[in-house]
């Protein structure tokens, strides 16, 4: 069973599920969008000698959400990142992220390249982007909606399976199974039933987003080797960014796993978790 901890982000508390025993193979572990750190409860504990902290990000099951004056960026995640991997007491780690998640390792292991030994993308990596025309009316949907979702909850659920089948059925579908699993951090009883927790602001536009190049050099800025694996049904792997991929790093493996997005929750843990296995082992 994980062992959950806490930790200071400047000033926000950001929970974590912890696999593995203390000095084993440093491993950070960020989810994808709305979801939480039970993303790895089927893939962390297949990863033998490493000690797995796999975080909920800010607004995300347990930990804290962004002061009401702060948006959703992806930057700052960063930050956060490096403030857990300070207190922590790790100087290099691996990185390890799905789908969001997977773009902020990234951006991290490029601004921190000395921080990071291996970097796993698991359904991800890249930023969105926009055009630098695109800004300003970007910036401005940003602000509309992050204000017009300030004071907003979610749905709220007279019964608990509806929630569950509502997660199922949702923008980034899963199965039932994994819905459950995710439940356990993020679905809360509320009065009148049950209301899946995250920061609605999550929901907002990104204030501001990088354009192609600006990722493209960012990738170009990853010291570490690289495992990209894709989903055989991924709704990523043929975007056109995405198809460069390979050509953006200078040490990277690309393999595919079976399944959709949250294949790693959905039946492939076995083969996802022997793919990162075999990489971190890799001299």
């Amino acid at each position: 069973m994980p062992v959950e901890r806490r930790f200071n982000a400047s000033g926000l508390t950001l929970a974590a599920e912890v696999w593995g025993a203390a000095g084993g193979r440093p491993v950070l572990a960020s989810h994808g969008w709305l979801d939480n750190a039970g993303t790895f409860e089927l893939v962390a504990p297949k990863l033998a000698g490493c000690e797995v902290v796999a975080l909920d990000l800010a607004g995300h099951g347990f930990s804290d959400s962004r002061s009401a004056d702060s948006a959703y960026n992806i930057w700052q995640d960063v930050g956060d990142l490096l403030d857990v991997a300070d207190e922590l007491g790790w100087q290099r780690c691996t990185l390890l992220g799905h789908s969001r998640g997977a773009a902020i390792s990234m951006l991290f292991a490029a601004t921190f390249p000395e921080r990071v030994d291996k970097l796993v993308l698991l359904e991800g990596g890249l930023p969105i982007t926009a055009e630098a025309s695109e800004a300003p009316a970007g910036l401005a949907q940003a602000l509309r909606e992050s204000r017009a979702l300030r004071t907003r909850g979610g749905r709220v659920f007279s019964q608990r399976a509806t929630a569950i089948a509502e997660r199922a059925a949702g923008f980034s579908k899963v199965t039932p199974a994994a819905a459950e699993i995710l439940a356990r951090r993020s679905l809360r009883e509320v009065p009148g039933g049950f209301q899946w927790h995250a920061d609605q602001r999550l929901k907002a536009q990104s204030e501001l987003r990088l354009s192609p190049d600006y990722v493209r050099a960012f990738a170009r800025a990853v010291k570490a080797p690289v495992l990209l694996l894709f989903a055989t049904e991924s709704p990523f792997a043929d975007r056109p960014l995405f198809r460069e991929m390979p050509q953006m790093f200078a040490d990277i493996e690309v393999d595919r796993v079976p399944g959709g997005h949250h294949c790693h929750l959905e039946g492939a843990a076995d083969p996802v978790a022997a793919h990162i296995a075999r990489f971190v082992a890799r001299g």
